[in-house]
């Protein structure tokens, strides 16, 4: 009996990296697979971007904002330079969150709260299924709390079957951590966030694939290599002379 497993150990002996690679080709998709969540009925997806103007916007905008107040005595052009000038200074950032329901029921309840917000400067909505008037009442239907730091909304909303939801924000977002978070009466939504790397992390982003390739194709050479100076070894056993 022993004596058959050691014949049979070194019959298997050049095949132990190949065995070893394929059980690793076929536990790591399965281990992924019970490790990733189902997906969720509703989807977010959110793009940062920062907004930096020129200096030569603001040099020149000081001047006109200069120039209207000295030289008028309306309250309202006074007011509306002020309100314009304060809103190129306060604006840091632009977030899109776009918000789709992935099923084919209508999901109920919708929730948003945005933490750590130093300021909001503007907000728009967009929607493929609500008229003009509704999006002008959903604009209204966001609300900053300059308290708190907080964005939220003050009347949930509904979303119908594949309807998609876009709301803009601009202003100053202190993103201390991943702090958006979206609800609904069923659950939670999965929040996906778009970002720009530089770096090695924008190398390894944008040549992933080609990385991957060429991991596979080491191997696959370390492989040739062992089995070849395996070859040797064997044949020098066999004829010491």
């Amino acid at each position: 009996m022993r004596k058959n497993i050691q014949e049979l150990n070194n019959k298997l002996e050049p095949y132990y990296l190949l065995i070893m690679m394929l059980l690793f080709l076929v536990t790591a998709p399965i281990t992924l697979f019970t490790i990733i969540p189902a997906p969720r009925h509703l989807i977010v997806k959110v793009e940062k971007e920062d907004i930096n103007y020129p200096a030569t916007i603001n040099e020149k905008y000081i001047l006109i904002y200069n120039f209207i107040h000295d030289s008028t005595n309306n309250e309202d052009v006074k007011n509306n330079s002020t309100e314009l000038f304060d809103y190129l200074i306060k604006t840091k950032h632009q977030w899109n969150i776009d918000i789709k329901n992935n099923s084919k029921k209508t999901i109920k309840g919708i929730h948003l709260r945005l933490l750590n917000v130093s300021d909001l400067t503007s907000c728009a909505v967009t929607s493929s299924y609500l008229l003009e008037e509704e999006k002008n009442k959903m604009v209204n239907n966001i609300y900053f709390d300059k308290n708190s730091g907080i964005i939220y909304l003050k009347d949930t909303v509904d979303l119908p079957p594949f309807g998609e939801l876009k709301i803009s924000l601009w202003g100053n977002f202190l993103e201390w951590m991943e702090n958006l978070s979206i609800n609904y009466e069923d659950g939670e939504a999965k929040i996906e966030y778009v970002r720009t790397f530089s770096g090695i992390k924008a190398v390894i982003g944008q040549f992933s694939v080609v990385i991957f390739i060429t991991l596979i194709a080491t191997f696959a050479l370390i492989y040739y290599l062992q089995l070849k100076k395996y070859g040797i070894y064997k044949k020098n056993i066999s004829n010491p002379n």
